[in-house]
């Protein structure tokens, strides 16, 4: 794609949907993770990922895997897919297909795996909390597992929810099992500006405990966050992120307690802001793991960005 193309869709966008990537998502989960405002506002049909890597003192090798992300024409991410190789080396695809009601409310997270497909699908109370969560076992009607078509579901389980407001700065939220029993609780605590500062989690039987806390820098950005899973324990996760001048995301640097053990930075065309490259470093062993992008376009223009461009 020209870049005098790629520059006009960007700079169409409102500066506000700069980001690619939503902060406020875990991102390369599987979850939709992509700004679905700049997706839409630049047209983004798919994006491909391809994976290499890279030991000390070796060449960067390409491992032939690749990740596809597809966006329907209002930026919303519709499929996800991802090659590995299974047990006998053979390529295989694991496959991720996400549905959406007219008020784009997630609904449907369709996954297959070993066995076929299975789903969670998602409901909803008038807040736009969801109230309800059912997994699904699918039989798929199509021989092939890149085209499915459901023939006959089963019910497993279903998980429901409740929200209490305890305060201005406080919300409970109760997690009900399949037999609509408590079995946990979450409190997110806020600040008077909105910005979420902790999650405390405490399952009602064995009463473990667990902690999430953010911090955000002067621009409101996330800056920490720190992951305690269990507060009887002293393991701990923090990431730290850093940012450019137009809130993209440049690097999250993990610490397990008081080691930092991963980074993972994110290269960007200096000239499109288009994601370039994502590099994920183990600090021990210096072993790098490299993922590329590549772009298609609605109108049929495509583009491949190389590191060499940044």
């Amino acid at each position: 794609m020209h870049i005098k193309i790629l520059i006009a869709l960007l700079f169409a966008s409102n500066i506000l949907e700069a980001q690619i990537l939503d902060i406020n998502k875990p991102l390369f989960s599987d979850e939709p993770f992509f700004n679905s405002q700049f997706i839409k506002a630049n047209k983004i049909k798919s994006i491909q990922g391809s994976r290499s890597s890279k030991k000390v003192k070796d060449i960067i090798r390409s491992k032939g895997l690749d990740f596809y992300y597809i966006f329907n024409s209002d930026g919303a991410l519709t499929n996800q897919m991802s090659t590995f190789h299974n047990p006998i080396q053979s390529k295989d695809t694991n496959i991720i297909d996400y549905t959406y009601n007219q008020d784009h409310q997630l609904t449907i997270i369709r996954k297959s795996d070993a066995y076929g497909y299975y789903s969670h699908r998602y409901f909803y109370n008038n807040d736009n909390n969801i109230i309800r969560q059912t997994y699904y076992r699918e039989e798929n009607k199509c021989p092939s597992k890149n085209h499915f078509e459901l023939a006959k579901e089963y019910i497993i389980m279903n998980d429901s929810f409740s929200y209490e407001k305890l305060s201005e700065n406080q919300i409970k939220k109760i997690f009900y099992n399949n037999y609509h029993k408590p079995y946990k609780e979450c409190i997110s605590y806020y600040d008077d500006l909105g910005y979420l500062k902790e999650e405390y989690t405490k399952h009602l039987i064995g009463n473990k405990k667990s902690r999430i806390t953010y911090e955000y820098d002067e621009k409101g950005r996330v800056f920490k966050i720190i992951n305690t899973p269990n507060l009887n324990t002293k393991q701990q996760t923090t990431e730290i992120y850093s940012y450019d001048e137009l809130n993209n995301v440049l690097e999250i640097k993990i610490h397990n307690n008081d080691t930092y053990t991963t980074s993972k930075q994110f290269l960007y065309d200096k000239k499109t802001y288009l994601l370039t490259a994502q590099i994920i470093q183990d600090v021990a062993t210096e072993f790098i793991r490299i993922i590329q992008y590549q772009y298609t376009f609605f109108n049929g223009e495509s583009t491949s960005l190389s590191l060499e461009e940044n």
